[in-house]
């Protein structure tokens, strides 16, 4: 199952890839330029990696909420 929010993250993360690529190969790119197209796609790979560990608990844990429905709808 992909969310448009796991879509989108993989297609910056492989836009960003793309372009540190681009970057290597260029002789003119700064160190600072490949240093910082480096650190958003560590950023990007987290997002992704967060947001796939928070949605496997909540999809775990989903069928455990409906029991605690029924007990406040019966107070």
């Amino acid at each position: 199952m992909s969310s448009e929010y796991e879509y989108n993250v993989s297609r910056l993360l492989a836009e960003k890839s793309d372009k540190l690529q681009q970057l290597q190969n260029n002789s003119k790119s700064s160190a600072a330029e490949i240093d910082f197209v480096k650190m958003e796609i560590e950023t990007l790979e987290s997002l992704y990696d967060n947001y796939n560990r928070g949605m496997g608990y909540f999809r775990r844990a989903y069928g455990g909420r409906e029991g605690l429905r029924e007990v406040r709808e019966t107070l």
